[in-house]
């Protein structure tokens, strides 16, 4: 039952952004882009160890500085 909605929430979802134009879609594109980078990196930062840490924000001082750099 909940696969079945999720799988029509999703054909909903591919619906609407099929109905947009190119230049909303250009946008929605870029948006999804910089926020799924800004989740990967908190989700970077929420499993470092400690041995890990200082190591990790460098990587991610280094992958913000890309992101930011983004037009």
């Amino acid at each position: 039952m909940m696969k079945c909605q999720i799988m029509a929430q999703e054909a909903l979802l591919i619906a609407l952004i099929d109905t947009l134009d190119d230049n909303k879609k250009s946008n929605l594109q870029h948006n999804f882009n910089q926020r799924a980078e800004e989740v990967k990196a908190e989700v970077l930062n929420s499993m470092a160890t400690d041995e890990l840490y200082e190591r990790l924000l460098e990587h991610l001082d280094r992958y913000s500085k890309t992101v930011n750099l983004r037009p």
